[in-house]
C-alpha cells in the first residue's frame, strides 16, 4: 500500500468517525475531511440538518464553510475532501465551485441510501455532476468497503428503535 492510499484511508477512517459524531446528535451520519495537497486538514465538517434546521447543513458544505472562515480559501485550490458518504448533487456542484480538486468516498449513494432511506433521492451521481463542469476533478470511491457503511448501519439502528417514521424524512446529507 502506498503513502497516498494509506493517508486516504486515515482521512476516510477521519470522515467516518465525524459521520458517527453526526449521528449521535440526531443527525444523519456524513462526516468530510479536506486536506491540503501536501496532506495537511484546514477543515471538517459533520451533517447538522437535525441539529440546525437548514437543508443545506451538508458534511461537506460544512467543511468548505469551515475552511474558508478560517481563512483558508486559497488552500482550498487542488484540495482533496475525504467524505463518508458518496457527496450529493449540492454538495459536488459546490466542490467544483470551491475550487476543490480530488474528491475521495467511502461509502456510495446506492449502497447507503438503502440502508438509512430517505426522500427526495438523487440518481444523478458526484462523478456524473463533477463531470458535467469544465473543472479537472478526480472522483475516487467507494472505498473501505463493509466498514464504510457501518455508520449508515448504527443509525438506522437507532432510527429503528427511537422513530419509525425517519426513512420519512428529506434527505439531509
Amino acid at each position: 500500500m502506498t503513502d497516498t492510499a494509506r493517508n486516504a484511508e486515515t482521512f476516510l477512517r477521519q470522515a467516518i468517525s465525524l459521520a458517527d459524531e453526526a449521528r449521535l446528535r440526531g443527525n444523519r451520519p456524513f462526516g468530510a475531511v479536506i486536506t491540503t495537497a501536501d496532506g495537511s486538514v484546514i477543515a471538517e465538517g459533520r451533517n447538522a440538518v437535525a441539529d440546525t434546521g437548514m437543508v443545506t447543513a451538508h458534511a461537506e458544505l460544512a467543511a468548505i464553510t469551515a475552511a474558508i472562515e478560517a481563512g483558508r480559501s486559497a488552500d482550498l485550490a487542488d484540495a482533496t475532501i475525504y467524505a463518508s458518504g458518496e457527496p450529493c448533487p449540492m454538495c459536488s456542484a459546490a466542490i467544483v465551485w470551491a475550487g476543490i480538486t480530488r474528491v475521495v468516498f467511502a461509502a456510495a449513494e446506492p449502497d447507503f441510501t438503502p440502508v438509512i432511506g430517505g426522500h427526495p433521492r438523487f440518481t444523478l451521481r458526484c462523478a456524473d455532476v463533477i463531470g458535467s463542469s469544465d473543472a479537472a476533478v478526480t472522483v475516487s470511491g467507494p472505498h473501505l468497503g463493509d466498514e464504510a457503511l457501518e455508520p449508515f448501519r448504527r443509525y438506522r439502528t437507532a432510527r429503528d428503535g427511537a422513530d419509525t417514521t425517519a426513512a420519512d424524512r428529506p434527505h439531509d446529507h
